[in-house]
């Protein structure tokens, strides 16, 4: 999430700031809402129209984020589209990064034939994954041994999992019930589906192998949404969360105006650099993530997604609220949910004066910051039942 940041401290309107102390979270009002929408579609159109080139880098990268953002199409920046293809392999790796995934996220199949001109001459291994995950979206079919570099790659095999995912069985809710499974402790299980346009929900298994449920016995469910912004795969920068086992940092608030003033959920992934790392010693990683998943789920190949997105370097995955604009999703399958960069995202609903009115974060934090201890570990599942 830290490129919003930048996003904000360069674009954020002085009405902003300037507001009395009574209110909520005045970044969430209809009248800041609307003046970042016209600003940020402002410095958009500005930017689009700059030299596409390195000295310009920084401006464009903003730019592609803030119309992803928004699915935010400039109605002159389609016919540019197929000259920018063919100078990017003249630009740095994470301009084409940033470059890539505007253009899964906004022109999913609008470019397949100038992207597969130019994929082989892209000298980064995660890039090249990026515009193959494009193609493959268009159904266009590429010969991967023209470059022998990727097929050696730490990327091939994740590009290779992903071709072959929709084999994969999934497993049923009840299967995290299972006694092998993190055995006598409470974990957060977020259930999502296999379309992540679909929302999900989040249910607490308390220690003793059961779902949490109110005084009615009514099992308590918290919507979420697991769909990045980009809806690329899971193994990508900003792309879909990955299944499998987080290990829980503890709450935190954010500094990120888009994410609100809600706590949120601290978390790290297998690898992950973290003041409670996931594994506790250098050695068996393998061993120790199946072993924590138990002989009943660790053959579903799917929950071994944060093992493998952790190990190629993906971070920063955390479970938050929400102060983004919902209007900018309307079109969309999960509105009013509001996706992120990979994030787990919880609904929010703020009025146009930014009080909150409903908090599917809130509810479920206020749930788990009563249990003692508090629970190690969430998993993330894409199940049968949903």
């Amino acid at each position: 999430m830290k490129r919003i940041i930048f996003i904000i401290s360069c674009w954020f309107c002085y009405a902003c700031y300037a507001q009395p102390a009574d209110t909520r979270f005045f970044f969430a009002s209809k009248q800041c809402r609307d003046s970042v929408t016209q600003h940020l579609k402002q410095q958009i159109d500005a930017t689009l129209n700059l030299p596409f080139d390195t000295s310009n880098s920084t401006s464009w990268m903003s730019a592609f984020w803030a119309m992803e953002l928004m699915l935010y199409k400039p109605a002159f920046h389609a016919a540019r589209i197929p000259k920018q293809i063919q100078e990017l392999p003249t630009t740095d790796p994470v301009f084409q990064r940033s470059f890539f995934e505007m253009l899964y996220t906004l022109y999913p199949l609008e470019f397949s034939k100038e992207v597969k001109s130019v994929w082989t001459q892209i000298q980064s291994d995660k890039v090249k994954a990026i515009a193959l995950e494009y193609l493959a979206l268009s159904n266009v079919s590429v010969d991967i041994n023209e470059d022998k570099t990727f097929t050696k790659s730490v990327y091939f095999h994740p590009y290779s999992y992903v071709r072959n995912k929709s084999s994969f069985n999934l497993p049923a809710r009840k299967k995290f019930l299972d006694s092998s499974f993190l055995p006598g402790q409470t974990v957060l299980c977020s259930f999502q589906s296999a379309d992540r346009n679909q929302p999900g929900y989040l249910m607490i298994r308390t220690a003793d192998g059961r779902w949490l449920a109110d005084e009615n016995g009514k099992e308590f469910r918290f919507p979420q949404l697991a769909r990045a912004i980009s809806n690329l795969p899971f193994y990508l920068t900003n792309g879909n969360t990955p299944q499998g086992l987080y290990r829980i940092n503890g709450f935190d608030f954010s500094n990120n105006n888009w994410i609100g003033p809600t706590p949120n959920l601290q978390m790290c992934l297998p690898f992950e650099t973290a003041a409670n790392p996931f594994f506790t010693s250098n050695t068996a990683f393998e061993e120790t993530y199946e072993n924590l998943l138990g002989s009943g789920l660790s053959g579903f190949k799917t929950l071994w997604e944060s093992f493998l997105a952790g190990k190629l370097g993906r971070t920063e995955i955390i479970a938050h609220g929400t102060s983004i604009n919902p209007d900018y999703y309307k079109s969309q399958l999960y509105y009013p949910n509001t996706p992120s960069l990979g994030c787990l995202c919880s609904p929010e609903e703020w009025n146009d004066e930014g009080q909150l009115l409903f908090s599917s974060q809130q509810h479920w934090v206020n749930v788990v910051q009563q249990f003692n201890p508090m629970p190690n570990y969430l998993l993330v599942a894409d199940i049968l039942d949903l």
